[in-house]
């Protein structure tokens, strides 16, 4: 097809005309729905434990993508985190219709959709929420496997190589007059999730009807599409500036927060050019920052979640002793992590991220589409939760190893995330040994002694506060067997006598050193 041609399909005229008929449509549809209103459903959790009548699934990158479209497939791509995100649970009455736009909504930049691609008028073009249509493919597709009802389908124009259309089995969608609706005999629950690669959608239900006859089995051939971002053709009036196109290929986005030296020399190993990092504060005259000076970062992009920083130190700093600081301490980090979503770039496909915010990360259903690796400070808080209880049970009158504790909804997240990890990357040897298969373990970056320091100590160092929780019991009981000297780095303790009957005992920034037993 030659330039001259393509341009003239696209000129201002036609595009207007285009938009005139869709705001006409669009009117329309407002009207219908007015007159005939369709429901909109709730995500529940009753049919949880159905068995799976039909399911769907396509993949989400295109191998035969080149980097100057690449960019929309990942547009595409957030796209559908954010609508399968709104259809996850989703709980349909028998004989009720269900109506894709009533579930998703207008699908604007307002909503966190981005640029995407759509085939309109026989090209893939750059659009807002572009992409959604895989989507609604794999819910008609499934729809079609669990022999329900079709109410509204509509045929995409043009067929793209390795989709569903190729057999017939897709449905189009544009807001808000072109909808994919269908209804079940029974009650249905739709479950929608990305993975790495593969968008995902499940129907459960009380049974599986019996399959329908296979009328959509033909291939159908696919189109040879024009592509705004490499047909070459710049004087169409639909082609892009390039000078505002977001960079083209993978890249990696780390969501650090607490600098450790560990993963500081892991990040400088293994980030790369065009990398993004994200942190909950930088340098600034309100709070002590030296926690996130990472050393590794300067090379590359960085992003600051810097309101969500700034009330989470502060709070955690005029907390009250009454206060459960470490519950207090989640709701905070779910805070940073839903800002720091927001800072992802769009072509991050890697994700390297702290431990206690994955869980509210993965919550979001950002890490959809992307493959990701976590820096693990700790084990997993489900085992955390049975060292305590156990501790608990030696020492029933700790204040501090009975309320320490993580909601089921955070364990369940959590460990969900644990097991779509690509490497779980930390020094712990316990740790790396709970994921043995995918650990990453790292060397202890240690100081290395000079001058007097490189001579022997006289005492032991507890570098933590004496209460139960940070093992103090256990240092406790070590101190007044070996006869030792402690210098415990914290000034919180379990109760004013904690370190009665321990020979020597010095809390570091305390105004004085406290002495219990015969010097």
């Amino acid at each position: 097809m030659s330039r001259q041609v393509r341009a003239t399909k696209h000129s201002f005229i036609n595009d207007s005309i285009f938009r005139l008929k869709t705001m006409v449509l669009m009117a329309g549809r407002i009207v219908k729905n007015v007159v005939s209103p369709v429901k909109r459903f709730s995500a529940t959790s009753g049919l949880t434990g159905q068995p799976i009548i039909a399911f769907s699934e396509s993949d989400l990158w295109n191998p035969s993508d080149n980097k100057e479209n690449w960019v929309l497939t990942a547009g595409k791509v957030e796209n559908l985190r954010i609508a399968a995100k709104r259809l996850n649970g989703v709980e349909v009455g028998a004989n009720e219709v269900f109506s894709f736009w009533r579930h998703i909504g207008n699908p604007n930049v307002g909503q966190g959709y981005v640029v995407g691609r759509e085939i309109r008028e026989g090209c893939i073009v750059p659009t807002v929420a572009g992409g959604l249509c895989q989507l609604s493919n794999a819910l008609y597709d499934t729809a079609l496997k669990a022999n329900f009802e079709i109410v509204e389908r509509h045929r995409h124009t043009k067929v793209i190589q390795g989709s569903l259309a190729e057999q017939d089995r897709d449905a189009t969608v544009k807001w808000n007059y072109v909808d994919l609706r269908f209804k079940s005999a029974v009650d249905f629950r739709i479950e929608a999730e990305l993975t790495s690669d593969k968008l995902i959608v499940r129907f459960k239900g009380q049974h599986k009807s019996a399959p329908p006859a296979d009328q959509y089995g033909h291939i159908l051939v696919s189109d040879k599409l024009n592509d705004c971002y490499s047909c070459g053709n710049f004087g169409c009036f639909k082609h892009p500036n390039r000078s505002a196109e977001k960079q083209l290929h993978a890249t990696t986005a780390f969501v650090l927060d607490e600098r450790w030296d560990e993963f500081d020399a892991y990040v400088r190993a293994t980030a790369s050019k065009g990398d993004h990092v994200i942190l909950p504060l930088k340098k600034n005259a309100f709070v002590n920052t030296a926690r996130y000076d990472w050393k590794a970062i300067a090379p590359y992009k960085t992003s600051t979640t810097t309101l969500q920083g700034l009330y989470r130190a502060l709070k955690l700093r005029m907390a009250s002793k009454q206060q459960n600081v470490f519950a207090l301490g989640l709701r905070l980090d779910r805070s940073i992590a839903r800002a720091a979503v927001r800072q992802i770039p769009v072509e991050a496909t890697h994700l390297v991220i702290a431990q206690h915010l994955l869980p509210y990360i993965y919550e979001t259903g950002a890490l959809g589409g992307r493959t990701f690796d976590v820096l693990m400070t700790r084990l997993p808080m489900e085992k955390l939760h049975e060292r305590l209880d156990f501790a608990h049970a030696l020492h029933p009158e700790s204040p501090t190893l009975k309320d320490f504790r993580a909601p089921a909804e955070f364990i369940t997240l959590e460990n969900r995330a644990l097991t779509k990890a690509r490497k779980i990357i930390t020094p712990h040897a316990e740790v790396a040994a709970v994921f043995k298969h995918k650990a990453v373990k790292l060397k202890w970056q240690l100081p290395v002694p000079t001058g007097k320091q490189a001579g022997k100590g006289k005492k032991v160092l507890f570098p933590a506060s004496a209460v139960g929780r940070k093992g103090a019991y256990e240092i406790r009981q070590l101190a007044q067997e070996l006869n030792i000297e402690l210098a415990v780095a914290g000034r919180a303790v379990e109760n004013t006598d904690f370190w009665g009957s321990v020979y020597k005992t010095e809390v570091i920034g305390a105004d004085k050193t406290v002495y219990a037993g015969p010097i």
